[in-house]
């Protein structure tokens, strides 16, 4: 080292590209106190929201949620086979693609003497079954149609399960891939994704 040159006793660092989340652009103006005692400007926070997949029931699924269904949540309620939701479209029950916003896949979880009752905030009806098997949501109140009980499945995700007579059915998908009906069979696997409390 020769004498009256500068003595920069650290070397500087190299961090690769891909180890770093975010880009500063050197326009952008931060607070005075995201700068460090040397002048460097650093970042007051980072984001790495682009690596991570957002389980929305507005964006694509590619795992499952193990929620169980819990009175006073908001949930919408995924066929774990198809990705598809329970929406209350047109005044009819029935599993969709996510139709946006409007609130036709929301159900709110109640509870009425130990059996959970799934309630459409929008419409206001509770999803129940008829004699027939068949499902809807038409109606205000929370009855003996409108009884469900939730049941953890081995290969994961829930059954729904509802009282006919004397026994309890499950909810399964119709043939034609969109009407939900009662089976003593193999019942469908749903995935009750929490949207919010109360």
């Amino acid at each position: 080292m020769r004498m009256g040159s500068p003595v920069n006793p650290d070397p500087p660092v190299v961090i690769p590209s891909e180890v770093i989340p975010f880009r500063i652009n050197p326009n952008d103006s931060f607070p005075p106190s995201s700068r460090s005692s040397t002048g460097v400007t650093t970042p007051t926070h980072t984001s790495i929201m682009d690596n991570l997949t957002l389980h929305s029931p507005t964006s694509p699924k590619d795992k499952h949620t193990e929620t169980p269904p819990y009175a006073g949540s908001t949930y919408a309620i995924r066929d774990r086979k198809s990705g598809r939701l329970i929406t209350l479209l047109n005044g009819s029950l029935q599993l969709e693609n996510c139709t946006g916003e409007q609130g036709g896949w929301h159900w709110k979880c109640e509870e009425k003497q130990g059996w959970l009752g799934f309630r459409n905030p929008v419409s206001g009806t509770y999803m129940g079954h008829d004699t027939l098997g068949s499902f809807l949501a038409v109606v205000n109140h929370h009855k003996t149609h409108e009884y469900f009980c939730a049941r953890r499945h081995p290969e994961g995700g829930y059954l729904l399960l509802m009282r006919q007579g004397d026994e309890l059915r499950k909810m399964a998908i119709g043939e034609d891939g969109h009407a939900l009906v009662m089976t003593t069979g193999e019942g469908a696997r749903w995935d009750f994704e929490k949207i919010g409390d109360r």
